[in-house]
């Protein structure tokens, strides 16, 4: 996922250990908007503000101190789990803030759902291998059989595994 869109606002999503995370600037575009003259720099302000006060709900998965390249070179930002945003959201007493929590609630649902079927899936293919290589050991003859099936049984776990993996930190 490189975007989030809510209503009419675009958001950069940048990837941070494997999970999608929003910079406090763009938080604070979602809960208040732009500024007058195109800088968030005053909703930052209460953004960093709201972190800064409630810093005790967040864990170490929700949010984190960053080195990402800017404008200004290779600085530290604050960035936010999906999880870390919708708990700022719910200090921000805005519609704005009120439409972002939705939309952040309806992304976490549908990677849990992802993550499930793909568990689902991978389960199905897993009981499929095991059963075709138990067949393929006690009859001899299942054997060719067993060595044509196992590659392409083999690759769909292995494919299956690494979709899985990014999905798991999602507590």
């Amino acid at each position: 996922m490189d975007k989030l869109i809510i209503g009419d606002t675009e958001l950069s999503v940048v990837d941070h250990g494997g999970q999608p995370c929003l910079t406090l600037a763009e938080v604070a575009t979602a809960l208040y908007g732009k500024g007058g003259d195109g800088s968030a720099t005053p909703f930052e302000t209460r953004v960093r503000d709201l972190y800064r006060r409630h810093a005790d709900e967040f864990t170490p998965t929700m949010t984190a101190l960053v080195k990402m390249k800017t404008r200004g070179g290779e600085q530290e930002v604050r960035v936010f789990s999906l999880r870390g945003a919708h708990l700022l959201g719910m200090f921000a007493r805005t519609d704005r803030a009120k439409a972002f929590r939705r939309a952040v609630l309806d992304v976490l649902d549908d990677q849990v759902r992802q993550g499930e079927t793909l568990s689902a899936e991978f389960q199905r293919t897993l009981l499929e291998y095991s059963g075709k290589q138990a067949l393929a050991s006690l009859c001899g003859k299942g054997l060719r059989q067993w060595q044509s099936q196992k590659p392409p049984l083999e690759a769909k776990l292995s494919q299956l595994s690494d979709q899985i993996q990014p999905s798991l930190p999602l507590h």
